[in-house]
């Protein structure tokens, strides 16, 4: 009887390039559709990344965006990869992080997450997509950036920019002067045809009169127009929103977990790696 060969071990690699990187995202486009987008030519320089390699092979990989101040960060990849990856080469003190449910236990080894949603990475692409407006639905743009900002609240002032509005694909619903629901797109890639759909929301008193329907339909559409494939998040518990998504044409790709994270303090690394224990 013969032993089975050992598998290579992983190392960290600090010169991986973007293509590189953008290659092993692709695999699952989907769920990496986030991180593809900020691997375009045009945002490339806004992100950093961490590769784990085995063998000549990346199996992990992380990519965090510096220029937002909330830090956010997607990794996928083999369990053990991921574990050594935020182990030894992120070292940042606090992120937004989105991983596979497998990614979970080996980050939670050196990351801690304050809160933990499970959501729903949704799909949907020209063939399978259904148009659903029974609105006046109408194109945002810069010029409407303070009815916008009046909708989403005065925190969301520094990431809806003027830039943002003109680049991105935002449409809304006005009730008399008011803006009463909007949806819009959070990410394009023109590099990999995707484009995110989100930040749908309807003031209270304008709800269940399909207004977020009908604001998700028309930047869905708008997305389709330039891009292969739409995708959006939706939590799995928000059964009435997941509905609506059906009904336009979305279908569930694969589950993620997703939700702010701060690195643990060495001695509590050290305990979760010598004995497993979570907190």
């Amino acid at each position: 009887m013969t032993a089975a060969p050992l598998m290579p071990e992983i190392d960290l690699d600090p010169h991986a390039s973007a293509a590189d990187v953008r290659a092993f995202f692709e695999r699952d486009r989907y769920i990496a559709a986030y991180a593809l987008a900020d691997l375009d030519p045009d945002n490339v320089d806004q992100s950093r990344w961490w590769v784990a390699r085995r063998g000549d092979d990346i199996v992990a990989a992380a990519l965090l965006v510096e220029v937002l101040p909330f830090r956010p960060c997607f990794a996928m990849g083999e369990s053990q990869a991921l574990a050594e990856l935020f182990r030894s080469g992120m070292t940042e003190p606090r992120l937004i992080l989105a991983t596979p449910p497998n990614g979970r236990l080996p980050i939670e080894a050196s990351y801690r997450f304050e809160r933990l949603d499970v959501m729903n990475r949704m799909v949907v692409t020209a063939a399978t997509f259904q148009p659903r407006v029974s609105h006046t639905v109408q194109r945002l743009d810069p010029e409407q950036l303070e009815a916008i900002i009046d909708l989403y609240g005065n925190a969301s002032r520094s990431y809806f920019t003027p830039a943002r509005i003109a680049r991105e694909l935002y449409f809304g619903v006005y009730a008399g002067r008011q803006l009463a629901a909007a949806a819009g797109t959070h990410v394009r890639s023109q590099a990999a045809g995707l484009a995110a759909v989100g930040n749908v929301l309807t003031r209270l008193a304008y709800r269940n009169r399909g207004m977020a329907t009908s604001v998700t339909s028309a930047a869905t559409e708008a997305a389709l127009e330039q891009h292969r494939d739409v995708v959006l998040n939706v939590r799995q518990d928000n059964k009435p929103a997941i509905s609506v998504y059906h009904r336009l044409g979305y279908s569930v790709h694969a589950p993620f977990v997703e939700g702010p994270a701060v690195r643990r303090a060495v001695w509590e690394r050290l305990t979760k790696n010598l004995f497993g224990r979570t907190s």
